[in-house]
């Protein structure tokens, strides 16, 4: 059962009796369209540090802890700017102590046992990021006033320590990925108007004020921006009501409208970036509305996933067997899909030709439908995705929550896929492969 509530919050309702156990997700955007240049990764923290609790909840003097948080906001900006000054440092850790006095950042948490729900967590996956928790059917209306609580209430405490543990994780995984210069070149090249363009990039040093992490919460947990799935012991028709009644109102203001979609590529465009490891390429297209998320996926694994793929098979013809392939879409994760495929090749034993062999065996894969005899693995392996992501409830709870976020227009799949149509992934191949690509290659 699907519903929207008074307040516009989405709903997925999927009763399962063999989880007793009720699993909440709550998916909502963590693109970089919500957030302000230079803090990439702020629609993360913050709901991270929505776990900290509310006005309501965890705070001894909601208005003195305000003006206590303000100056903390303050006081960082100034450590930010001159960290060896004794007098800032002291002016900081007395606004620090002062927070920790007002605001207790686990009374939330305990609150939530009591009613009961367990297991808060927060994932963050491409695009978007999953609250979830765990609790009973008798105590969804309870926990779905603590949620709009959150919504509607929030404080943001260790925002800070939010935001350095996103940073510092962000910036890891770009040190150690040997393609991220090459994605982020590629993404400055194939979307430069776009938000979007800023997914790739390397996280930076500055220091969110609260104005700006509220900003960026209120916009990404507006009701009419989430998606709330409950899979559980539970019948829809009794939880409904309930949720409706809960869910019936939202002071947040109307978010702005959503990023246009990526603007087709008019002219071929081709760049290189030095120092990687391995040489490799990079391309991408932009994609046309791929309608269906599962062909989307067929299509991009069939074509470059792995060294049995398209791609990897006529590479392995050129004499270029020690190269691997992958190929992502969309790419970046954005809402309807309609973003870029992207192909990627590294190539230890060297990277000259490189790009112009990947783009031809792209476009020739598209000379003849892909042979049933291709596509058999290529079914087994989504098949086999989909059934260890739904023999779990809480995966389950997650995947479709973020699957009805990205993909809005479809009703949430029930049932692993049974065939793939090649002449759907012909003709979705053909209308990408139609327009200009973005070529970019990475040379040590």
């Amino acid at each position: 059962m699907a519903f929207t509530a008074p307040d516009g919050s989405r709903f997925v309702l999927v009763p399962d009796a063999a989880a007793p156990a009720v699993q909440w997700a709550l998916a909502t955007p963590a693109d970089t369209a919500d957030e302000p240049p230079g803090l990439e990764g702020l629609a993360v923290a913050v709901v991270r540090a929505s776990l900290g609790g509310t006005w309501t909840t965890g705070s001894a003097d909601p208005a003195r802890e305000r003006a206590a948080l303000e100056a903390l906001d303050r006081a960082s900006a100034e450590l930010l700017a001159t960290p060896l000054d004794a007098a800032v440092r002291q002016r900081f850790a007395d606004c620090d102590a002062a927070v920790r006095q007002l605001g207790d950042p686990a009374a939330y948490q305990r609150v939530l046992a009591t009613l009961p729900a367990h297991r808060l967590e927060v994932v963050a996956r491409d695009g978007y990021s999953v609250l979830v928790l765990t609790t009973v059917a008798q105590a969804i209306g309870a926990v779905g006033a603590r949620l709009v609580e959150r919504r509607e209430q929030q404080a943001l405490r260790g925002l800070g320590s939010a935001w350095l543990h996103e940073v510092v994780a962000r910036q890891g995984l770009y040190d150690v990925d040997p393609a991220a210069a090459v994605r982020a070149e590629l993404l400055a090249l194939a979307m430069p108007d776009h938000p979007a363009s800023r997914a790739a990039e390397r996280a930076g040093r500055g220091m969110p004020n609260r104005a700006q992490a509220l900003a960026v919460f209120g916009a990404t947990q507006h009701p009419s921006r989430g998606v709330h799935v409950l899979v559980g012991d539970f019948d829809p028709a009794d939880v409904r009501p309930v949720l409706e009644r809960t869910f019936a109102a939202t002071a947040l203001p109307a978010p702005a409208a959503a990023a246009p979609p990526v603007r087709p590529i008019q002219s071929l465009r081709r760049s290189t970036v030095p120092g990687v490891r391995v040489p490799m390429v990079a391309l991408a297209w932009v994609l046309p509305d791929p309608g269906d998320p599962f062909v989307l996926a067929a299509a991009a694994r069939w074509l470059g996933g792995g060294p049995d793929s398209s791609v990897g098979r006529a590479l392995g013809k050129q004499n270029r067997a020690s190269a691997t392939v992958a190929c992502s879409a969309p790419w970046p994760a954005v809402v309807g899909g309609r973003s870029l495929l992207l192909v990627e090749v590294q190539d230890p034993s060297g990277g000259a030709g490189l790009g112009d062999l990947v783009l031809r065996a792209c476009r020739d894969s598209t000379a003849a439908p892909p042979a049933a005899a291709d596509l058999q693995p290529v079914l087994a392996a989504l098949q086999s995705q989909w059934t260890f992501t739904n023999t779990d409830p809480r995966r389950r709870a997650q995947d479709l929550a973020g699957a009805a976020l990205l993909w809005p227009r479809l009703p949430p799949r029930e049932a692993p896929p049974e065939r793939i149509e090649a002449t759907a992934i012909l003709d979705l191949l053909a209308r990408t492969f139609a327009g200009q690509p973005v070529v970019v290659e990475g040379r040590p």
